[in-house]
Order: structure tokens, then C-alpha cells, then sequence
């Protein structure tokens, strides 16, 4: 028998699932030993309890330690690891996937997180990044997670409560749970697939990916398990009569064998016997990949903003393109966030929510447009998107950025992006213009709040300006459009932000059509102080429940039924203007 079929030369890693344990995969071990009985296996007890606050880079970051020690130590043996395989269960898959892509190297197309870097230079191929042969994936999130209607009705409130407690906890503390940072579009997500895709595109991994799906999951939705756009070259296998846990459970009486069939050609099957066996479910088809395509240009509203205005303005970009006899083919991403009021707009977690979305976004459009280069316009909420994705995904990188009614701060470091760093040596922004109008309130009122309390997430940009704008190489700023928070996009700048994102700007400067020297001066000087337009608007809801307090006791003359009208007054005042600061 030779080394490869004992499996004496085979390292095989295994990582369970989240709340699991290495115990559960033991049905998994028990099978592989079967198959190669001399096989050196790895099943550590990840850090994935419940509460875990582990950053699950640093998690795969302290995996590829150990894969290089045991690697390493078995080089001093009289034999050597020739053969690795990654198997991992629901989480443990999402690992295992970062393991490879790292060990595969870092691509100029996206960059690696700091966790595993140790200076500023790219991250070079682990040495048995090629022995690696196959990634299994049982039950993988590979999109991430997200509540949605296929879990099940008791788990549902469960996994709401969850969610609840993992926002109270990043408030609190600046930092999510583990599970939190494994949503479809965070960090780790997005990231993780657009490294896939940069590795793939780089062709420097050639291991076979099989995923294990199964047929039943109760836990993670179809199209959470399903990556089309990163996972488009996997083979997909059915695992009848299996649920999340359950796909894992190879000794299980009933349906243990078919799930043991299934498992052992995902471990040694043949690309032939795996495409026979592959199925993708038809309503989970990816778009194809349309390699013509030169140009992608995102257009995002802002808040309390349906966008309909976006898919015009995205129009008039395409239209002036072809004015100019430019050939390239273009494409546009309009796509929605829905209506964001101005309450979950003040809160860090709900506009976070919506860079994770913009990120999923991102991720499918690099996927389906591999030849193009990408430029966004945003508005308002539509600015800190793409602020906060640049500074949260080191793997995106932009054409040209405009930026409207812009909610950022006024020392945004527009210099580490539009300046090349390394490892790639190239800017991850081209080009960014940002538009200062004379009376954005909006902006001067109350992210300048944040700004002015020491905040960074949210500022003044849209009404101050950035501070560093004049020099710093390749971003534009026009003063000023006249107008309040929307002035910047309406008809009248359509032509401006369409020359900037369609031409060279170093060959002719943005300018406006008529600028304005002057910005409001009620605006300015109200502005310099924001935390006045708040006491202010305290003190106004004050006096209005007073005035109606007022009323109430002249009104109703008994005493005994003084107290109940105005508990009920009181009730209602607090309702409408809830209902005002969430839907309006």
C-alpha cells in the first residue's frame, strides 16, 4: 500500500460548527480513519461558544500557525505531508475557506486583513498551500447568515433576541460577537468571497471544493448556504433526510448511511463521479459572468430617500458615454436599500447593516463583471456606505467616488486610499469628488453633532467640507451648489457628476455650471454649535406636551379623570413621535 492510500502522508483538518464541539465530528473522524488509517488529524476546539467575542481572523490566523507547525515538524519525520484536506461543519467551513485563500497568498485584487500580516509587505504563499487537495464544506453559511423565513418558528424569536444582544453588546463595547461577525455582507464575509474570487482569478488554488448541503437545513436558508458568486466552481451535494447539525451525524441509524455514501465522495470522489453527482437548485442560478463589461457604476440614495432618482441620473452618466463615442460597455447598480429613517440612521448598528448589504452587492458585481473597474455615486446615507466599506474591507477598491449631501466626517483619510499603499502599490480610490452645498442643514445639524462630540463615523462633509480635500493628490471638492441637503443631485449637477465619473478629471477639472461663493449664514452660524438645534428641538417637544397638559387639566375639570386623560395623552404624544423619528 502506498503512503497515499494509508493516508500516512495526509493531514486532514477538521472544524466543527458554532456552539459544537470536536466530540461532534467524531462520525466525520471515525469515517476518515477508515479511509486512510495513518492520516494525522487535526480537530481543535475552536473558540465558538455562544458569547464568543473571538475574531475569527485571529481564529484562522493561530489554524494556519498550527497547520505550519504540524507541517514543519513532520518534515523532521521519515515522512513528510504530501496531501491536506480542510473539512468543516457550518462555521467551520467559513474557516476553512479563509485558511485556504490565505495560505494561497495575497492577490494585488484583494488585500488580506492586518491579522495576518506582519508588515506592510503582500502575504506570500504558505509552502503547502498546493498540497492542499480538497476543501470539503458541510452545512456552510458561505454567504454569511441572515434572519430570514426558513428558520424555524421556535428559533426564529431565539435568533431575533440574538441579534438584539449582539447590537447592545457592539454598542457597548465597539465589537460584535462571534456569530456576528459571520452576517451575510460583514466584514469576514465580503471579504472572504472577494478574496475567493481574486485567488481564483490569480489561479494559484486548484483544490476541488465540494460543498455538502443539506437536503433539509433548518437553520440556514438556501441561499445562504449557496455562494454562486465565490462558489461558482464548487461541486454541490445532496445529503438526504439531513438537517444542519444532523448532515455531520454519519453514525445516525436511520439515515447514517446515505449520509456516509454521500460524505465519502465529497472525501474521494473523482471530478467525474462529483459533476454526476452535483446539483445546484434551479432557482439559486447566478448570472453569468459578462467579461465585456468595462465599466460598473453603483448609484445609492440616502436617508428617508426611496431612490428613484438614482436610476435617471445613472442614465444620464451611460447617455454621456455614448456622446462621446466611449465604447465601453457599461453596467449599473441602483439597487435599494429600502427607506431609511432618520432614528435607526443615528445608530452605528443600522448603518452598518447597510454597508453589509452594499458589501454583498459589491461582492456579486465583481463576481459577474471580472474586466471592470467600479465608480460610485452616493447621497447622504449613501456616503457613509462607502466611507465605512472603504475603511471595513481593505479588499474593495473604486474608479472614481462622488459624493453628495455627504454625511462623513470632515477628516475623513481620504490619503490612504487615493494614495497607493502598500502591498498592491496602487490606490484603492482613483478619483473623488465631493459636493458642499450653501444650506444643508440636514448635515449641519445633526451628524455635525457627532462630529463635534468627537465622534468619527458621522460629520460634516456635506456642509464643511473635508478638511484635508486641497491636499490631498486626486480629490476634488466644489464649493458650493446652491441648495440644501439634495442640492448636489438635483438635474441641475447631473451633468457634472456624468463628466466626472465618464472623463479623465485630471484633464479638466470638476467645476459647477454656477457656484456659489456664500453659504447660508443662518445655517453657518447655527451650524458651528449643533448641540443648540437639539436642545432646542428638546425643549420645543417639551413645551408642546406641556401646552397639551395644559389643555387637558382646563378641559376636564374632575380630578378623578384628570389622570387618566392624561396618561393616555401622554401615551400617544410618545407614539406619534416615535412613529415620526422611525418611519419618517
Amino acid at each position: 500500500m502506498t503512503t497515499h492510500t494509508t493516508g500516512a502522508d495526509t493531514l486532514v483538518v477538521l472544524l466543527h460548527a458554532f456552539t459544537s464541539s470536536p466530540a461532534k465530528l467524531k462520525p466525520i473522524a471515525k469515517v476518515v480513519q477508515g479511509e486512510w488509517p495513518q492520516a494525522r488529524l487535526f480537530c481543535p476546539q475552536l473558540p465558538a461558544s455562544t458569547f464568543s467575542m473571538a475574531n475569527p481572523n485571529v481564529v484562522v490566523a493561530q489554524l494556519l500557525n498550527e497547520i505550519d507547525r504540524q507541517v514543519q515538524e513532520a518534515q523532521t519525520t521519515a515522512q513528510s505531508i504530501e496531501n491536506i484536506v480542510l473539512i468543516g461543519h457550518s462555521i467551520g467551513a467559513l474557516l476553512a475557506r479563509k485558511i485556504y485563500v490565505v495560505a494561497c497568498g495575497e492577490t494585488p485584487d484583494a488585500s488580506f486583513e492586518a491579522e495576518f500580516r506582519t508588515g506592510s509587505d503582500e502575504v506570500k504563499p504558505r509552502p503547502w498551500a498546493g498540497k492542499v487537495s480538497r476543501v470539503v464544506l458541510m452545512a456552510a453559511m458561505n454567504r454569511g447568515w441572515h434572519l430570514s423565513h426558513h428558520l424555524e418558528l421556535w428559533r426564529a424569536p431565539f435568533w431575533a433576541a440574538g441579534v438584539a444582544i449582539g447590537n447592545i453588546i457592539y454598542l457597548l463595547t465597539g465589537r460584535w460577537p462571534l456569530i456576528m461577525t459571520l452576517r451575510r455582507g460583514a466584514p469576514f464575509i465580503a471579504q472572504l468571497r472577494l478574496q475567493w474570487l481574486g485567488m481564483r482569478r490569480g489561479q494559484r488554488g486548484n483544490a476541488l471544493v465540494v460543498q455538502v448541503l443539506g437536503s433539509r437545513d433548518d437553520l440556514v436558508s438556501p441561499e445562504d448556504n449557496v455562494d454562486l458568486v465565490s462558489g461558482g466552481d464548487f461541486y454541490y451535494l445532496d445529503a438526504r433526510h439531513s438537517g444542519h447539525a444532523s448532515v455531520v451525524q454519519l453514525d445516525d441509524r436511520k439515515y447514517g448511511e446515505d449520509r456516509k455514501k454521500v460524505f465519502l465522495t465529497a472525501l474521494k470522489g473523482t471530478p467525474h463521479d462529483l459533476e454526476k453527482e452535483s446539483v445546484v437548485p434551479s432557482d439559486q442560478r447566478f448570472p453569468g459572468r459578462d467579461e465585456d463589461v468595462k465599466r460598473v457604476l453603483f448609484v445609492m440614495h440616502g436617508i428617508r430617500d426611496a431612490g428613484y432618482w438614482t436610476h435617471k441620473l445613472a442614465r444620464q452618466v451611460q447617455r454621456l458615454a455614448k456622446e462621446q463615442g466611449i465604447q465601453d460597455k457599461w453596467a449599473t447598480e441602483t439597487s435599494s436599500y429600502g427607506y431609511f429613517p432618520m432614528l435607526p440612521f443615528l445608530l452605528s448598528a443600522y448603518r452598518r447593516k447597510n454597508v453589509e448589504w452594499l458589501m454583498d452587492r459589491y461582492a456579486e458585481v465583481v463576481a459577474r463583471y471580472p474586466n471592470a473597474t467600479v465608480s460610485y455615486i452616493g447621497h447622504s446615507n449613501g456616503t457613509y456606505l462607502l466611507a465605512k466599506a472603504l475603511e471595513l474591507y481593505p479588499g474593495c477598491r473604486f474608479d472614481k467616488v462622488v459624493f453628495a449631501g455627504s454625511v462623513v466626517g470632515r477628516a475623513y483619510p481620504w490619503s490612504r486610499y487615493t494614495v497607493a499603499q502598500p502591498p498592491s502599490n496602487r490606490p484603492r480610490v482613483n478619483y473623488v469628488l465631493n459636493f458642499v452645498a450653501t444650506g444643508d442643514w440636514v448635515v449641519a445639524f445633526f451628524p455635525k453633532l457627532f462630529q463635534f462630540l468627537g465622534g468619527k463615523d458621522l460629520g460634516s462633509a456635506g456642509h464643511d467640507g473635508f478638511a484635508l480635500a486641497e491636499h490631498t493628490p486626486n480629490v476634488y471638492q466644489l464649493t458650493y451648489v446652491k441648495g440644501g441637503h439634495g442640492a448636489a443631485v438635483e438635474e441641475d449637477t447631473w451633468q457634472t457628476i456624468a463628466n466626472f465619473i465618464v472623463n479623465d478629471p485630471s484633464d479638466a477639472k470638476p467645476a459647477l455650471p454656477r457656484p456659489r461663493k456664500w453659504r447660508n449664514w443662518i445655517v453657518l452660524l447655527l451650524g458651528l454649535f449643533p448641540p443648540l438645534i437639539w436642545l432646542a428641538l428638546a425643549a420645543l417637544l417639551v413645551a408642546v406636551w406641556l401646552g397639551l397638559y395644559r389643555a387637558i387639566a382646563a378641559l376636564v375639570t374632575d380630578p378623578s379623570w384628570t389622570s387618566f386623560f392624561v396618561g393616555i395623552s401622554l401615551t400617544v404624544y410618545l407614539l406619534l413621535l416615535w412613529l415620526v423619528v422611525t418611519r419618517v
